[in-house]
């Protein structure tokens, strides 16, 4: 399939050289790496102002998708990592975003409030993956906000074509009021249900989930990570989805503990699409038995969960060795790639979560080897400090998502 790439003149720049791409247009799917306010330098700028870095993020996003033939209104799915110390309005952040997406369906959205991000000044980095005809024809977008859902200024879920996407689902009644609050057990079991609704007003079943991604109150351990794992982990039958587990410090508001996102496929007359789960031998595996997979191949598209660097027994490799983790990580990738006949090249979008604060240093030491597992041009990437990872010893996860012809 014809690939696109995209590094728009005069866009803005990492402090050193990499393979990764701003954009990535592969068939109907168009993929944005996660944008900052910073300049052709590196320099963060609005330095502090989260709205206005909002509004130059924003605009990045609609210069990449413009060089790859689409727009705002093809948003189909977005996350938003920001700086939220607990005094931020969330949801007056959401609504400045909003402005810039005027279509009739807005798009999906998780946003996810953090400590700081890659450089110090710097308040919000921003994805997004649009869906549009390669013959430049708009593709038909359908919302799903099922009755009794929270108001919410983005579409709680978006179906376009075999896609769908769901946005944060949150344990919030229809008021916005927390449900359960610090009951990290109750709470995921609530957004499973959240999600199964969401996905129910497209025809579709937690059996169409492909990825499933889960912002969790944790502080590094395994038994944070493990409180809620069983709910969700079993939630599905065997072969489960592919999932990354990422946890943050706080979720607001006070006593949430838990967002969780999805992507499901569904064919357009809407029968169930089959799949390819696949769990590599000698692979690392979870800490606790899960019917989650490392790998779940739709069609075309091949969806790598969060890889870690622990072993067999769910055991960090490396405790605390970043640059060593990074690549026991990416082979971890390699193998689940090679499994489905598809190598690095195949990829098209690449996130990573790493331990680190605001500074470029950190993601320079992890970035400069992720980057090099790829020929020039590469995928998009979107790269995101966290205070720690989902177990002891582990400094970094990351996942990807593929395209074979």
């Amino acid at each position: 399939m014809k690939r696109t790439y995209v590094w728009p003149k005069g866009h803005w720049n990492w402090h050193f050289n990499v393979t990764h791409k701003h954009g990535l247009r592969v068939g109907d799917l168009c993929f944005v790496g996660g944008q900052v306010d910073v300049d052709a330098k590196g320099v963060p700028q609005h330095k502090g102002d989260l709205h206005a870095q909002i509004d130059v993020v924003a605009r990045h996003i609609e210069t990449v998708l413009g060089h790859l033939g689409a727009d705002l209104d093809d948003v189909c799915k977005l996350v938003m990592f920001y700086v939220n110390d607990g005094t931020v309005d969330e949801r007056a952040a959401l609504t400045t975003l909003r402005r810039h997406f005027r279509g009739a369906v807005p798009p999906a959205i998780m946003p996810v409030p953090l400590p700081v991000l890659a450089y110090p000044g710097m308040q919000v980095e921003i994805e997004a993956i649009a869906m549009r005809k390669e013959s430049g024809a708009r593709m038909v977008r359908t919302p799903s906000n099922p009755k009794g859902h929270w108001d919410w200024p983005f579409s709680h879920g978006v179906r376009c074509g075999e896609m769908i996407w769901v946005g944060a689902q949150m344990p919030v009644d229809q008021d916005g009021h927390v449900r359960a609050p610090g009951q990290a057990e109750e709470q995921a079991r609530i957004n499973i249900e959240n999600i199964r609704r969401v996905l129910d007003g497209f025809g579709a079943k937690l059996d169409d989930v492909c990825r499933i991604n889960t912002f969790f109150v944790g502080h590094g351990t395994a038994k944070d990570w493990a409180r809620a794992a069983d709910v969700r982990a079993h939630a599905f039958k065997w072969p489960g989805p592919v999932g990354t587990g990422v946890p943050v410090p706080a979720l607001f508001p006070d006593g949430m503990t838990i967002r969780q996102e999805t992507c499901a496929m569904l064919a357009i007359d809407g029968a169930h699409l089959p799949r390819v789960a696949v769990r590599p031998t000698d692979h690392w595996d979870w800490p606790i038995a899960v019917n989650f997979q490392q790998g779940v191949k739709c069609g075309n598209l091949i969806f790598v969960g969060g890889q870690v660097a622990l072993d067999g027994g769910g055991k960090s490799q490396f405790s605390g060795d970043m640059v060593r983790q990074t690549r026991v990580t990416m082979d971890y990738i390699g193998r689940v790639l090679e499994a489905y006949g598809a190598k690095f090249d195949d990829v098209v979008k690449v996130n990573a979560f790493y331990r680190g604060g605001a500074s470029g240093e950190t993601l320079k030491k992890n970035l400069s080897i992720r980057s090099g597992y790829f020929t020039m041009p590469g995928p998009t990437t979107t790269g995101i400090p966290l205070t720690d990872i989902a177990a002891e010893g582990l400094e970094i996860e990351v996942e990807a998502y593929a395209i074979v012809d």
